[in-house]
């Protein structure tokens, strides 16, 4: 990858707030995911999931950071897909006010987004369950026959 290109997408990850982004998402995410295991499993200590998906969760955050972490990976693939003109264009929209606005407003619009999300993966899993069974069925692997789902 084009040094320069690389510097310019590192720049542009800057200027997206990458960071404060996914801290913003991170307390989304976790509300949501807590929010949806308790309701499944009503009988886990709420304290016990909350510090689990928080640990969890600051953990990714970490390890994303590190070297050779998500944000050197995303800043990589951004170099990879764009030109240095186009990556200075991308950052240039970040750092205006409707970029600025879109980076603030993202937390919440997450917070509103996460909900469904679960709600949707929730709904979706018996028939997920249901046609990963069956093709461990057609295929004859193991656990098929045993493999149960959860009701619809």
């Amino acid at each position: 990858t084009d040094p320069e290109r690389l510097a310019e997408a590192r720049a542009l990850l800057d200027a997206m707030q990458l960071e404060r982004q996914i801290d913003g998402m991170a307390v989304a995410m976790a509300q949501a995911m807590t929010k949806d295991i308790l309701q499944d499993q009503p009988r886990l200590n709420q304290r016990v999931v909350q510090i689990t998906m928080e640990e969890s969760l600051e953990g990714m955050k970490k390890d994303a950071s590190s070297p050779g972490g998500l944000f050197d990976t995303l800043a990589r693939a951004y170099a990879s897909q764009f030109t240095f003109d186009e990556l200075r264009q991308i950052r240039e929209f970040y750092l205006s006010p409707a970029g600025s606005h879109l980076l603030l407003a993202s937390p919440e619009i997450m917070k509103q987004v996460f909900p469904q999300l679960a709600r949707s993966g929730r709904a979706m899993a018996p028939r997920v369950c249901a046609r990963v069974k069956a093709r461990l069925l057609e295929e004859k692997l193991a656990g098929g026959a045993e493999m149960k789902c959860p009701a619809p």
